[in-house]
C-alpha cells in the first residue's frame, strides 16, 4: 500500500482527478502545512490501527532556488526529485542567515531518502519522457521571501529547491522504517517576494498528473 501525502487540498485535487477515489493499493492524506502539523497527522495516520503502508509518496510545489551565473535555474513547472531532506533553518536566525546548533545537542537536520525507490521513480519519468531534477531540498518553517534568505540556504546545503513539509515526512517515515520518495514541481523562484510571478495552480495541477502517473506505475 502506498500513502500519497500533499500538503493541501489545492495540492491534492488533481492527483485525486486522475486517479479517481482512493482504490486498490494507495491511500491519500493532507498532512496540513509545516513541518509540525505534517508530523503530527502523518504519525498518527501511521499509527492507526490496521495500517499497512508500504512506502510513502510525498509530493506537492516547491520553491527553486536561484544559482549563481552561469549555473541555469530550475525552470518553472519542472519536476524534482529529493535525494535528500534538511531541515535548513533549524537554529538562531540572524537576519537572513541560519546559525545552526552545535553537535552536542544532538539535534539531526538531514535526512537521505530511499535510494531504490528514487531510482524506480525517476525511470518511471524517463520512460514517460518527463525531465526532473534531482538533489537537496530544503524544508523550512517560513518560506524564503527574500533573495539573501535563499542564497544562503542554497550554499549551506547545496539545495535545488524549498518547501515546509518534506524533512517532517522523511523523520517519521525513517523512524517507523518506511521507504519515502519525494516530489516537487517549481511553483516560484526562492527571490525577493513576487506572487505575481508564481504559476501555484499550475504547478499543482502538474504535480498531481505526474504524481499520479508515477503512482499507478508503483502500484
Amino acid at each position: 500500500m502506498i500513502l500519497v501525502v500533499a500538503a493541501t487540498e489545492m495540492e491534492l485535487r488533481p492527483f485525486i482527478k486522475e486517479m479517481g477515489p482512493s482504490g486498490k493499493g494507495w491511500e491519500t492524506l493532507i498532512s496540513g502545512v509545516g513541518p509540525i502539523e505534517t508530523a503530527v497527522r502523518l504519525g498518527s495516520y501511521l499509527a492507526g490501527e490496521n495500517r499497512r503502508i508500504d512506502s510513502v509518496f510525498n509530493f506537492g510545489v516547491g520553491g527553486a532556488y536561484i544559482p549563481p551565473q552561469p549555473q541555469p535555474t530550475i525552470p518553472l513547472l519542472s519536476v524534482c526529485l529529493a535525494e535528500r531532506e534538511i531541515f535548513g533553518d533549524l537554529g538562531i536566525c540572524h537576519g537572513e542567515k541560519v546559525e545552526y546548533f552545535s553537535e552536542t545537542l544532538s539535534v539531526e537536520n538531514v535526512f537521505s531518502l530511499d535510494r531504490c525507490l528514487l531510482d524506480r521513480v525517476f525511470r518511471i519519468l524517463e520512460t514517460y519522457q518527463v525531465e526532473s531534477y534531482l538533489g537537496t531540498f530544503v524544508t523550512v518553517n517560513s518560506a524564503s521571501g527574500r533573495l539573501a534568505r535563499g542564497d544562503f540556504l542554497r550554499q549551506r546545503w547545496n539545495g535545488i529547491c524549498e518547501n515546509m513539509e518534506g524533512a517532517a515526512v522523511a523523520r517519521v517515515c525513517r523512524e517507523v522504517r518506511i521507504p519515502l520518495v519525494e516530489m516537487r514541481v517549481i511553483s516560484n523562484l526562492v527571490e525577493d517576494r513576487d506572487p505575481s510571478k508564481w504559476l501555484l495552480r499550475e504547478s499543482c495541477e502538474r504535480a498531481g498528473k505526474v504524481g499520479a502517473l508515477i503512482v499507478k506505475e508503483l502500484i
